[in-house]
């Protein structure tokens, strides 16, 4: 079983809006003043290595590619923000598709609403216009979620090899990508279709290629005497449960 084809006419008003949301960021990226979070980050562009003390070295090499691009502006800082959400949201209505086999405007319909209610978060409408590691995160979780469609909706075992590269370039963004790839793993435990691909040589393959894409981020640890992991892992301890309400209201606002 494949996923639906869908022509291009179906997409065509949202893809127009797309383009003009992604115009506007843009343009707005452009004139904002950079924040101190991102001025950090530039001094990473400046100087690339495979870690740093606060977060793996995704952020830094998206930002350097967008000085490559776009010059040492804060246009080109944040040049692969609004370029990144709009890769990942044609992602996600592609995904979409995936999930209604039978039916190609419903599949649309519901890889539209996905890619529309992404595009309304906190996380990606902040992170397309100040460069942050979730900015580079959001994109690979969302390569994530389209491989596994893909793969769920009859693809071939080789999708895996996507996903694990997913993971692993999500975890050379922000040590968090480790809690979807449990989830998949979980998934892969506890469900028929999960447990078939267990027993071939594809998810092995695919905990492979995501090692590879870390294996950096972990020889800079160990040669930094686990400084960054030591620094995020720490702050699982720090758990206060009544900043729920002030994080809430955040989100809410």
């Amino acid at each position: 079983m494949t996923g639906p084809r869908t022509g291009p006419a179906g997409y065509a008003p949202w893809l127009v809006g797309l383009v003009g949301l992604t115009l506007a960021r843009l343009v707005v990226a452009g004139f904002v003043p950079l924040a101190p979070d991102e001025a950090y980050y530039r001094l990473w562009a400046l100087a690339p290595a495979a870690g740093y003390l606060d977060h793996p070295p995704m952020v830094a090499l998206w930002m350097r590619l967008g000085l490559w691009l776009g010059g040492d502006t804060a246009f080109g800082l944040r040049l692969m923000g609004p370029i990144s959400a709009f890769a990942g949201s044609c992602l996600l209505v592609q995904a979409g598709a995936c999930w209604q086999p039978g039916s190609a405007r419903a599949g649309r319909g519901v890889g539209l609403r996905a890619a529309i209610m992404l595009n309304s978060t906190l996380a990606l409408g902040l992170g397309t216009l100040i460069m942050t590691p979730d900015t580079p995160l959001v994109f690979f979780m969302t390569l994530l979620v389209w491989s596994l469609s893909r793969l769920c909706a009859g693809g071939a075992g080789w999708w895996w090899l996507v996903a694990g590269a997913a993971v692993g370039l999500g975890f050379d963004s922000k040590y968090t990508a480790l809690l979807p790839a449990l989830g998949v793993g979980v998934w892969a435990c506890v469900n028929s279709h999960g447990r078939h691909w267990l027993r071939t040589p594809w998810p092995w393959c695919a905990a492979v290629v995501g090692m590879l894409c870390i294996s950096p981020v972990i020889w800079w640890n160990a040669t930094h005497h686990w400084a960054s992991f030591l620094k995020q892992g720490g702050r699982t301890a720090d758990w206060q449960p009544a900043r729920m309400l002030t994080f809430l209201g955040e989100l809410l606002g």
